[in-house]
């Protein structure tokens, strides 16, 4: 009994931790910025992970889409001497996710993303009465899209009581476009640019993700993800290594229906390199982010579920001229579809229990599985298992 009201306090705390966050995220966005933002590639941290429960024969079905704005001003030597380029990139990561269960410990995923990447971009020149410039060998106005590389794996599911791991491998299929050297382009004055919709090899991926339930209603999750970059690509490239990791608690609430929660996270990425070589003034030349956000998930039936996450780039430390995140939004929804035929109790030989200390007249049928399942009106449980709503968990 001392543990309800705790429990119940422990609800309301992280109700309002996480309104709070909302509210001043949303109040108060900070847009990212960049020495050189077309000088770098920037890439959108992995999402918040999201433990899901595996039913043999369900396809899950998941699109989500995330939002990075980044503002850059900066001067740099053009054709034409000194030039100030104000750029606007608003960069697009959209993924379709589908994730098939064999069993209640295996099921195979892939998932597609999509890439978009929008700039425009103002120059003035620098020196006082000098002719306006005639463009930039650094960045455009232009839109860059085109699908990314495909993943493909499989996850591992064990569960424990009221704890849950769960583990993904896989690895990612080279079919984004990639670009030739940008430093080398630029060191011979031509048109280049650094963004990448794939990186041109296969990447191998390990998550690891650790769920407990505090209570019906309150659970904490731990996650890490690891991408190592093993060779270069027929370019010489080679993508940096990404290392990320977090810690997620969450609150149900109106019966399950909607689930709200706090995110802290890390992400790290070593340096790329082009034939063997790191360019510390333009590229991606390592860094490392710490993001706390806010999250919030509705289940509009049992088969659908909208996602939603803003995360905060609450320190960043990157080395040259890269994107400093600011705020990263992100909007989903998936969908369940139960592949196999449900077991139904149509026709099943119910008898109702006798006296106290008497036996239950159920005769066996040949060959069949017999189920005894003992059930009472007064019984809590009971009337939990008939009357409770699906696990939020289902579908995400």
């Amino acid at each position: 009994m001392r543990g309800r009201p705790f429990c119940r306090r422990a609800r309301r705390a992280l109700a309002l931790a996480t309104l709070g966050a909302a509210t001043s995220l949303a109040a108060a966005p900070r847009l990212a910025h960049a020495g050189q933002a077309t000088c770098s590639n920037p890439s959108l941290p992995p999402g918040t992970s999201t433990v899901t429960e595996l039913t043999p024969g369900r396809l899950t079905l998941s699109w989500t889409t995330s939002l990075l704005p980044i503002w850059a001003s900066e001067t740099v030597e053009e054709r034409d001497g000194l030039v100030r380029n104000d750029t606007r990139l608003l960069s697009f990561d959209s993924r379709l996710a589908a994730e098939y269960a064999v069993t209640p410990w295996l099921a195979f995923t892939m998932a597609a993303p999509y890439r978009v990447i929008d700039v425009e971009l103002d120059q003035a020149a620098v020196a006082p009465g000098a002719e306006p410039p005639g463009g930039s060998i650094h960045v455009r106005s232009e839109r860059l899209h085109g699908p990314g590389d495909v993943s493909v794996g499989a996850h591992l599911a064990r569960e424990l009581g009221r704890v849950r791991l769960h583990l993904r491998l896989g690895t990612s299929l080279p079919l984004g476009s990639t670009v030739e050297n940008p430093h080398l382009l630029g060191q011979l004055g031509q048109d280049h640019q650094h963004v990448q919709l794939g990186t041109g090899t296969f990447i191998p991926y390990l998550a690891a993700e650790l769920a407990h339930d505090l209570s019906p209603r309150v659970s904490m999750s731990g996650w890490a993800l690891a991408q190592p970059s093993l060779y270069e690509n027929g370019e010489g490239f080679q993508a940096g290594d990404r290392y990320s990791g977090g810690a997620t608690a969450t609150l149900a609430l109106a019966r399950r229906r909607w689930v709200l929660g706090l995110a802290l996270e890390a992400h790290g990425e070593t340096a790329e390199t082009w034939r063997g070589r790191v360019y510390r003034d333009e590229g991606n030349a390592g860094r490392l982010d710490l993001l706390a956000g806010a999250t919030a998930s509705f289940r509009a039936s049992s088969a659908v579920v909208f996602t939603s996450d803003f995360r905060y780039a609450a320190q960043s430390w990157a080395r040259g001229t890269q994107v400093d995140y600011g705020v990263v939004a992100s909007l989903g929804v998936s969908v369940n579809f139960d592949l196999r035929r449900k077991a139904s109790w149509r026709g099943a030989d119910h008898r109702p229990l006798g006296p106290a200390g008497s036996a239950a007249p159920l005769a066996p049928v040949p060959g069949k599985i017999t189920v005894i399942d003992l059930w009472a009106e007064w019984c809590a449980p009971c009337r939990c298992l008939i009357y409770t709503s699906p696990s939020p968990r289902d579908g995400l």
